[in-house]
Parts: structure tokens; C-alpha cells; sequence
């Protein structure tokens, strides 16, 4: 009677968990993402390709899933987002973190959608360039840095309009991407 009791809870317990209500992803576009057959990444992603993860705080692993990769969400939860990039047929654990300063699906909403977005406009050379290996540059504006290694975090960049912004590639090394008057990167200090 007991162990039944037990096996009840926890069946109760994970569907709660995993339920519609909480699978609900929804962009811009009113799509939810969960139930969708192709998503696709709006920045560049870099992630630890040993671990094949991710994290909410944007650590700057050496991996490079490109923008606009079409990928198909598998699994959502409080904690994580699982997702397989369609052409590799790879999986990734994107993982959610109190840094980030956000509530999860919000940060989740500004890096994956249900279009990829191609407008280009406003976009120089050296943010084209940098989109293109993934890193920053000198001559970069906000948006090509935006695209080519993802949202600065929150926690110590509450808004991408004023400051420069500081990104960590881990837990213990950062670097500060520095701008202008003209809201171009004029360097890249760690």
C-alpha cells in the first residue's frame, strides 16, 4: 500500500512537472516553440561542445552553433531546455542560471524563434565578419556583437543600451567588450 502511494506521488509529481501548461514557449509571432517542428537560433550559441551544453549566463564556450540553425526543442523544464540541432542530429542541454537575472523563458525567447531573421540591414563588414567566426572586433556595433556571441548577461548588464558589456567564456575569466560614442566596439579588454 505504501510503495503504491509513493509510485502515485511521484507519477502525479512529473506530470505536474511536465505538463502543457508549463511547455508553453511562446515568440513573438505567437508560436510555442515546445510544439513546433523547427526552431531556429537568433544569435550565435556557443556552447561546450565536450558537454554538449549550454548556460543562461552565456559563457563563451568554444562550440559555434551558428544563427539561424534550424533546431527542434525536445524537452523544457524549469531547470534546463533540451534541444537537438536538425542537421547533426546533435542534442544540447541548455541550462538555466540565476545570473542570468531573467526569468527562463524570457532569456530562452531572445535566443531562439520561430523565423530567423535575415535583415541584415545595418550591419557592417566587421560585424558580417564577426557574425561569421563567432567572435568580436574592433569596428562591431551593438546588434553585430548581439549576433555573433549572444545577449551580455544580465546580472551585470541590466540594459545593452548604455556601457560596455562584460561576457565570461567561464566562471572565473571575463572579458569586456568596450564601445565608443558611436556605439562601435573599440576594443575587447579581459
Amino acid at each position: 500500500m505504501k510503495h503504491g502511494l509513493i509510485v502515485a506521488l511521484a507519477v502525479a509529481m512529473f506530470g505536474a512537472w511536465s505538463s502543457p501548461a508549463f511547455a508553453q514557449l511562446v515568440d513573438r509571432a505567437g508560436v510555442n516553440l515546445v510544439e513546433a517542428p523547427t526552431v531556429y537560433t537568433l544569435t550565435n550559441l556557443h556552447p561546450d561542445e565536450v558537454r554538449r551544453r549550454l548556460y543562461a549566463v552565456n559563457f563563451q564556450q568554444p562550440g559555434l552553433i551558428p544563427r539561424c540553425t534550424a533546431v527542434r526543442i525536445t524537452r523544457l523544464r524549469r531547470s534546463a531546455m533540451h534541444f537537438v540541432v536538425v542537421e547533426e542530429n546533435r542534442e544540447y542541454e541548455y541550462l538555466n542560471h540565476d545570473a542570468a537575472a531573467e526569468p527562463f523563458n524570457d532569456h530562452l525567447l531572445r535566443f531562439f524563434g520561430s523565423q530567423c531573421p535575415s535583415d541584415d540591414t545595418g550591419l557592417n563588414e566587421a560585424d558580417l565578419a564577426g557574425i561569421r567566426r563567432g567572435t568580436v572586433s574592433p569596428g562591431m556595433t551593438r546588434r553585430g556583437v548581439i549576433l555573433a556571441i549572444g545577449y551580455p548577461p544580465r546580472h551585470v548588464n541590466p540594459s545593452i543600451e548604455f556601457g560596455d558589456w562584460t561576457y565570461w567564456r567561464h566562471r572565473f575569466d571575463r572579458f569586456i567588450v568596450r564601445f565608443d560614442e558611436k556605439d562601435l566596439v573599440v576594443g575587447i579588454m579581459n
